[in-house]
């Protein structure tokens, strides 16, 4: 009888333990059903990530429609596959850059038509450095000089024609030889820069200069500038303040040192007020001026959380960015589906957030 009573504990207990790890993988099954809802959905026939579902049509060449592609797109994926340790997803990415945006000076084209061709004539700094970076981290990772050749490339060709009174500016439009008098600061990447001055490609100087803009920014209440203007050698402010660039702002400063205690506390504030963070807010009254939410913003302040050491609250703004996040069959792990439609950076960027995450053990 004692022997019985044994038995049936066994088997409860190992009942429990399976559920246990079946919940654990159906989980981490489910988290990175975003990566398959970006091939099926978001990935043009050539291969490129398109920027929505549906295709759409806009005047102004500045803006973007429908299924073109961004370089920017195509880092943050290279980065995702980089966290994720997955060389063949890195390859094909890295195969694109070389087919599409890449050309043989390492003047990366910013923005592609669905079919791979280029209609404008400048780079985005921000992109190149990120597509930099990743290729940098590759070549350690795997041993592949192809990675580091290329990425020696691009980096050349942008502190050569990105440069403006020693400091690297938005973007370079080649046809007009016109670099960007202004830096905006979620641009500034500090380890993406450090890369380029510990290989002798960036003149330290300007390396200074670039985290000088970064790490002195004045902070009005809780906010940050958006740019500096190199002339004028003044910081801009937008009136209506997005919470993108201000994550962004904030995870830059925080991985090189600098304090973001102002804007961590309204954060916080802000989240604990309403479970919720909005897109826009007024510069002074730090009100909210949109009713929106974005799963970007909220996979940045993660990101920016994990960087403070806050675990709680990265797992708290997961949980609310979770609430985007389509289960149905037709658009399983896409987040912000809405009439059929969404942007690329809505789900890769919280693509990004999950994997962070899930390396951590926390998901």
């Amino acid at each position: 009888m004692r022997f019985g009573w044994w038995f049936i504990l066994i088997v409860i207990l190992g009942g429990s333990l399976l559920f246990f790890f079946q919940f654990k993988q159906e989980r981490k099954v489910e988290s990175f059903a975003t990566e398959g809802f970006i091939q099926k959905w978001l990935t043009n026939d050539n291969g490129t990530l398109a920027t929505y579902i549906k295709d759409g049509e806009t005047e102004d060449v500045d803006l973007v429609k429908g299924r073109e592609s961004l370089s920017e797109s195509l880092g943050l994926w290279m980065e995702y596959a980089l966290l994720k340790g997955d060389r063949m997803l890195f390859d094909d990415s890295y195969e694109k850059l070389n087919r599409y945006f890449l050309e043989e000076n390492g003047f990366v084209n910013w923005k592609l038509t669905e079919e791979g061709k280029s209609e404008v004539f400048a780079n985005a700094l921000v992109d190149d450095l990120r597509i930099s970076l990743a290729l940098f981290k590759a070549s350690e990772k795997w041993q592949d000089v192809r990675y580091e050749k290329t990425a020696n490339q691009i980096s050349r060709y942008v502190v050569k024609f990105n440069v403006m009174e020693h400091l690297l500016t938005d973007y370079y439009v080649k046809t007009d030889n016109y670099a960007s008098e202004v830096i905006t600061l979620s641009y500034i990447e500090p380890e993406a820069l450090s890369q380029l001055v510990d290989r002798g490609l960036l003149e330290l100087s300007i390396h200074e200069n670039m985290m000088r803009i970064l790490t002195e920014a004045p902070g009005e209440s809780s906010f940050y500038p958006k740019s500096y203007h190199v002339h004028k050698k003044q910081y801009q402010y937008d009136t209506n303040i997005n919470l993108i660039d201000q994550a962004l702002v904030a995870f830059y400063r925080a991985k090189s040192g600098a304090s973001t205690d102002s804007f961590y506390r309204f954060i916080k504030r802000e989240f604990e007020e309403h479970n919720k963070v909005f897109g826009q807010y007024d510069r002074f009254s730090e009100n909210a001026v949109v009713t929106y939410e974005s799963p970007a913003i909220y996979a940045w302040l993660i990101l920016y959380s994990m960087e403070l050491g806050d675990e709680a609250l990265a797992l708290d703004l997961f949980e609310r960015m979770s609430d985007f996040k389509v289960n149905h069959f037709s658009y399983l792990g896409g987040y912000s589906i809405h009439k059929g439609d969404t942007h690329i950076f809505d789900n890769i960027i919280p693509l990004l957030a999950e994997r962070t995450l899930q390396e951590m053990g926390l998901i």
